[in-house]
């Protein structure tokens, strides 16, 4: 997997390659600058959240394209091994990246890293690679500038746009039965209409607020409704997500 990342790194624009699965756990990277592991490590966590909740819109997506301050990420879907879980292609690049090569480039290096994930091992031997050559900036957060000034690149603010289109899954919350499960999905997916991505946080918050010490059953469902209403600023849009979800009937 190593030598598929360099690959894309040799790309003129390309400042960091990088595997993560679906917990955001880093499986492989290769980067120049301030583009070490421990950076690699902490973009692949919050790259993993943002894919989490753009499947809410676009399940089984392929592609997605983000705009940060410093440039511009390029994630690619990898799939699942055969009895695993999911795993992303990340490249960060800055402005200087012509899209035409990469878009081809990612491709094939996709092709390639998910036979490489087909087989046992593979991803454990890439996550305790060492380092690209250049890669020497000790840890820190991830804040300042660009990364040809030594600092660390800013990736907050990031606009996403995504080609094609998984189910909703609500981390840390319990159900009294599959029928509130089914339920919840369905606000989920209304919500985000009017939300976007966040929705998923946003239902995850008010479950824990109107059933804090018990698993979310319907008996919740109107106050739930409403909650989630509230998070809507335009009066129309609220109606119509009341209207789509009613109060769990």
């Amino acid at each position: 997997m190593d030598g598929i990342l360099q690959g894309l790194l040799d790309l003129a624009g390309v400042n960091a390659a990088l595997v993560f699965d679906g917990g955001g756990q880093l499986v492989a990277q290769r980067g120049r600058a301030v583009y070490d592991r421990a950076l690699c490590e902490q973009v692949g966590a919050v790259l993993a959240r943002a894919v989490d909740s753009a499947q809410l819109q676009h399940p089984d997506w392929e592609s997605i394209t983000a705009q940060f301050a410093d440039g511009k990420l390029l994630l690619r879907n990898l799939g699942a091994p055969p009895g695993g879980q999911g795993h992303v292609l990340a490249v960060v690049a800055d402005p200087t990246l012509n899209p035409s090569f990469a878009t081809v480039a990612i491709r094939v290096a996709a092709n390639k890293l998910h036979k490489a994930l087909e087989h046992p091992g593979a991803a454990s031997a890439g996550a305790s690679s060492a380092p690209a050559a250049g890669s020497s900036a000790p840890p820190a957060a991830v804040s300042g500038s660009s990364p040809g000034t030594g600092s660390r690149p800013v990736l907050a603010n990031s606009g996403l746009s995504w080609s094609k289109s998984s189910s909703v899954a609500l981390s840390g919350i319990t159900v009294a039965d599959p029928a509130s499960g089914s339920w919840l999905a369905r606000c989920t997916k209304e919500l985000a209409r009017f939300v976007g991505p966040m929705a998923k946080v946003y239902v995850e918050e008010a479950v824990r607020r109107v059933a804090p010490d018990a698993p979310f059953s319907m008996a919740s469902a109107k106050a739930l409704t409403l909650d989630l209403g509230g998070q809507i600023e335009d009066r129309k849009d609220r109606v119509k997500f009341l209207e789509a979800v009613g109060s769990g009937n």
